[in-house]
């Protein structure tokens, strides 16, 4: 059990260099202040002055002539700039709406043409992501807008046929008391919540620097190999899967305390709302810190020298919090950037964040968390196995 002192050690080490300490503690708090007061207004409100085209799904199920109308003349043929319309099941639109592939959903109900030719009561719902509450509006509208005129049209045929204006008349008073409701819905969750630029960032920031905690930690490691002090360890009964059982301890301590510390920080200062389960914030905080913990002293196996470690190490750091979202919020990306940026721990991480501040449970991120464990146990295994191997080389 030799390792756990050396893990105490590079605690110590870490916690007594206060330059270090104000970088990678209080240095993301303050940013988080900084960058969540500044774009502030700009995520929590939504740009209102250009909508770009946006996909909606339709589920018809009326059999009548004005539930076709709507779908195929008004939504597939009458909007070709503003929206694309595809008609599909109720299964295929609710798969569609939790992907995230359409903005806005819509279900025609069976008799839909029935109840507005008859001035009866009619429910057409509107399915919407959390973050497409104009385009809902504007489907609503589009609707509402269809099924009046559609029922002023009823209205004059009636009075222009025979019988007149004394069957126009009810026609007229029945439609004025039953008005087509329309039902909204949220996609995937009711409550789902829109998340703030400080909570935006309070995660961002975070994963950021967790990230150079690792890479303070791991230079520190190449520098013990660059001075010989790694060789005088293994004198000391210290075997190379202890080392590094050590060094991996050490930086899981550190930076699980900075994790911890950016939570309750932002939590009192900045009120941020971490999500409803902090369970799962903790779990994929941890995976999240296990993973990189284990890539960090995989790293600190395979590089030689310090120097190169630390210049690439920061830049590499830099690019991964770029694309990760950490600096450039993710909206500004396509989907496709970010389904494919979750290959970086620091992405996945963030964007897992994310969608516990907007409201999911722990069940629905434990697949994350356990990707983000597997990293960094295959990491670790990958460590020992280049460490040993290395050994044996220099003794054969």
């Amino acid at each position: 059990m030799g390792f756990w002192w050396l893990a105490l050690k590079d605690a110590l080490l870490m916690g007594r260099d206060r330059k270090a300490l104000l970088t990678l503690v209080f240095m993301p708090i303050l940013l988080i202040g900084i960058l969540g007061a500044a774009f502030g207004n700009m995520m929590g409100e939504e740009e209102v002055a250009s909508i770009e085209k946006f996909e909606v799904g339709i589920v018809n199920l009326d059999e009548g002539e004005l539930g076709n109308a709507l779908a195929e003349e008004v939504f597939m043929k009458g909007l070709p700039d503003l929206i694309s319309a595809e008609a599909m099941t109720e299964k295929e639109l609710e798969e569609n709406l939790k992907q995230q592939k359409l903005s806005v959903g819509i279900i025609l109900p069976r008799d839909f043409s029935h109840h507005i030719i008859t001035g009866g009561k009619s429910e057409v719902k509107v399915i919407s992501i959390p973050s497409a509450s104009i385009q809902s509006s504007i489907v609503e509208n589009v609707v509402v807008q269809f099924t009046q005129s559609a029922a002023v049209n009823v209205i004059a045929v009636e009075v222009a046929g025979p019988s007149g204006m004394s069957n126009a008349l009810p026609a007229m008073s029945q439609f004025k008391d039953a008005d087509i409701n329309i039902v909204e819905e949220a996609a995937i969750k009711r409550d789902q919540k829109p998340v703030g630029s400080f909570q935006y960032y309070a995660a961002g920031m975070g994963v950021m620097f967790l990230l150079m905690t690792v890479i303070t930690g791991v230079s520190a490691m190449i520098e013990e190999k660059e001075q010989d002090v790694y060789n005088r360890l293994l004198v000391t009964k210290l075997s190379n899967h202890h080392y590094l059982i050590g060094k991996f301890i050490g930086l899981l301590f550190m930076s699980s305390i900075q994790f911890l510390i950016i939570i309750i920080g932002t939590r009192y200062l900045y009120h941020v709302q971490w999500g409803e389960s902090m369970t799962g914030v903790m779990i994929v905080g941890f995976s999240f810190v296990f993973s990189v913990c284990g890539l960090g002293v995989l790293l600190g196996t395979l590089v030689q020298t310090e120097k190169t470690f630390n210049a690439a190490g920061m830049l590499a750091t830099q690019i991964m919090a770029a694309v990760g979202g950490s600096m450039v919020p993710l909206y500004i990306f396509p989907d496709w950037v970010n389904s494919v940026v979750k290959i970086l721990p620091n992405a996945l991480a963030l964007q897992t964040f994310l969608e516990l501040m907007s409201g999911e449970n722990l069940w629905q991120v434990l697949i994350e968390a356990g990707i983000l464990l597997a990293i960094g146990l295959g990491s670790l295994i990958i460590a020992f196995v280049s460490l040993s191997a290395k050994r044996r080389a220099y003794h054969a």
